[in-house]
């Protein structure tokens, strides 16, 4: 529990083309509703934390000009049907994106009525294969290294790894991913775990345990951080209104 404070702590320092009800809301005006706030599941099944991008609000001209221009990238958690900013101070319905989607990048959702969203995880296409470097090939005998050398421990990250990694890496404190630049660099890798693959005692199959122990870790505590940022939405929702209570009663009713 400690752990999961500090890390909550840690984080607190604008997220249908179809213009959405709640939006419409704030900027013309509150609607008045007859019935309570109820605070909304927050379904933790597909949870996984990203980086969005938001993008500047789609323009009412109907042009047919490509007119994207980037404004802004958040850490966010996401569920598939909402967005909530890692710390907490916001949370957005999902809606999909019907206008002009070509101009932006494949699978890009629309939040507060009309900002484009782009989440990195959509956005990487890892096909290939990475072999990251536990244990260099160390000699058989230190004092006579030319009579051969002990065998290269490498783990071989595929597509499920390297996401099981991205994960481990997004959940540390002012971590910015950059697919070119990280992908197939040790170093990426070796943040991710802390370098905690690459203890003495170790072969692939160790590796393989211990990654995906780290991973559960971080999925739990990304549970428990998103349970705990979302009910204090709702108590604020239920006693100030604000943002997240005009998203959620709009979306309700």
């Amino acid at each position: 529990m400690l752990l999961l404070t500090c890390f909550i702590l840690s984080l607190i320092t604008y997220v249908g083309a179809d213009l959405s009800l709640s939006y419409l809301n704030r900027q013309c005006g509150p609607k008045v509703y007859s019935e309570p706030f109820k605070c909304p599941e927050f379904n933790t099944d597909l949870i996984r934390i990203d980086v969005a991008t938001f993008y500047e609000p789609i323009s009412g001209d109907c042009s047919s000009e490509c007119n994207v221009i980037r404004a802004y990238e958040k850490k966010v958690i996401y569920n598939k049907e909402w967005i909530m900013l890692l710390d907490g101070s916001a949370a957005y319905k999902v809606n999909a994106l019907h206008y002009k989607p070509q101009c932006y990048p494949g699978e890009t959702i629309v939040v507060d009525g009309n900002v484009p969203v782009s989440l990195l995880k959509d956005r990487i296409n890892f096909t290939s294969e990475y072999e990251y470097v536990l244990k260099e090939g160390s000699p058989i005998f230190s004092f006579l290294p030319r009579l051969g050398r002990r065998k290269v421990q490498a783990m071989t990250v595929q597509e499920k790894e390297f996401f099981m990694f991205l994960t481990l890496f997004l959940m540390k404190n002012n971590t910015d991913y950059n697919h070119e630049n990280h992908h197939k660099n040790n170093e990426f890798y070796d943040i991710a775990t802390d370098s905690k693959l690459k203890v003495e005692e170790i072969d692939t199959t160790k590796a393989q345990q211990l990654l995906d122990e780290m991973y559960t870790d971080a999925i739990d505590m990304l549970v428990e951080t998103a349970e705990v940022q979302w009910n204090r939405l709702c108590e604020v929702a239920n006693t100030e209104k604000g943002q997240f209570y005009e998203e959620v009663m709009a979306a309700t009713y």
